[in-house]
């Protein structure tokens, strides 16, 4: 049996180099057959893009953690791989042909029973908030599946430029892998060291490569949402020894505070949108990622700027970790929706003049790119069936 930390550091190895053989001929399919996403008036790239990366993502994460699981790997495994199956199937034909919203919550949910019901992967506890310890099973029941479904939805939804999901991946994916590691799960901390392994070789062909660009599309930001939350409930559900590095008073806001700023902006936009009278789901520009575009930041910019922030708030949290629960989760929550918010102010009170910056959706040149993008991809469609006919 190999060493615990050699396990980890093989898994996080295997997983990056079968990311890194997938992603070239990933990425030639998809150009040959067309399976892309177009610009449009709310997307932030120019061409078609293929948005497979999700499948080399899973691939290497499954391949690169069974391999190097421990022989005494729990049950819940049994039930966590299927429920990625499940996802990633889901976020397949999303991205081949679209899935309603509903249909995509349906497979968010099936995913999640298998962890919450099957692999019994649940919050047990509120950890002294509002002076409560361990909650009734039905409502931990319910409380799971709000945090399943907000965590991969909040994931789906950050994924909006270049390197921003990739790249906060391997830190959520890090993190979570040492502190796993410090409480004694090692298999779960596997999982999330080929998490890491299967992000960096996607993060450089996403925003670095030009000949094998690609994104991840739903299939990958939905596995890694779910991958995040299991990871998040599996932490709060393991008491930590007194003293141990992992031992803490406000354990489940520095839990949050890993993945703050996909919460903070998914509560902000969602809410925004409620307001206004849209529904919760309806797509627009209102994301941090966004507002650091209009602001004129290069895609690289923006996400390597919402990466910090989201890094910056983590390490206030965990230097005031043994803070009360409740204090620090409304301290992190709101340094969060600080931040988002931030953009916004910045353009609606003309500090900064949005007609000035380049990479708006509303740029002349942006949008001729786009029209004539869309006008090309229908040209050659119709090339296509003709020539079938014939």
């Amino acid at each position: 049996m190999l060493p615990l930390n050699q396990s980890m550091t093989l898994a996080f190895l295997s997983a990056l180099m079968i990311s890194y053989v997938a992603i070239p001929p990933i990425v030639r399919v998809s150009k040959a057959k067309r399976l892309g996403a177009l610009p449009n008036g709310r997307t932030s790239h120019v061409g078609v893009i293929p948005t497979l990366g999700g499948v080399a993502i899973f691939a290497a994460v499954t391949i690169g953690a069974s391999l190097f699981l421990k022989d005494d790997f729990p049950r819940e495994f049994q039930y966590i791989i299927p429920a990625m199956v499940i996802l990633f199937f889901f976020g397949l034909k999303d991205d081949l042909v679209g899935l309603s919203p509903q249909k995509k919550m349906a497979g968010q949910f099936i995913a999640s029973l298998f962890i919450i019901l099957a692999a019994d992967v649940r919050v047990v506890s509120l950890n002294g908030l509002f002076g409560i310890g361990e909650i009734p099973l039905g409502i931990s029941y319910v409380l799971s599946f709000v945090i399943f479904v907000g965590i991969i939805n909040a994931y789906n939804l950050v994924d909006g430029i270049d390197g921003l999901a990739g790249g906060l991946g391997i830190f959520v994916s890090t993190v979570f892998g040492l502190w796993l590691f410090h409480l004694g799960r090692p298999n779960y901390a596997t999982f999330a060291f080929a998490t890491a392994g299967g992000l960096i070789p996607f993060y450089f062909f996403n925003v670095f490569s030009k000949e094998n660009k690609l994104f991840m599309g739903d299939t990958g930001s939905q596995l890694l949402g779910l991958l995040f939350a299991t990871f998040a409930v599996k932490i709060l559900w393991c008491p930590a020894d007194p003293g141990s590095l992992t031992f803490m008073q406000g354990e489940p806001a520095v839990v949050m505070a890993v993945m703050v700023i996909p919460i903070a902006d998914t509560i902000r936009v969602m809410s925004l949108r409620i307001l206004q009278g849209k529904s919760p789901f309806y797509a627009d520009r209102n994301h941090f990622h966004h507002g650091l575009l209009s602001l004129g930041l290069s895609h690289w910019q923006a996400s390597t700027t919402v990466i910090l922030t989201n890094v910056a708030i983590f390490l206030v949290a965990w230097f005031l970790r043994n803070t009360g629960v409740l204090a620090l989760g409304i301290l992190v929550l709101g340094l969060g929706l600080i931040a988002c918010t931030i953009p916004s102010l910045l353009l609606r009170y003309k500090i900064i003049d949005r007609k000035k910056v380049p990479g708006h959706e509303d740029h002349p040149h942006l949008q001729e790119d786009h029209e004539h993008v869309a006008e090309t991809h229908k040209s050659a469609k119709k090339k296509e069936d003709v020539s079938s006919l014939n």
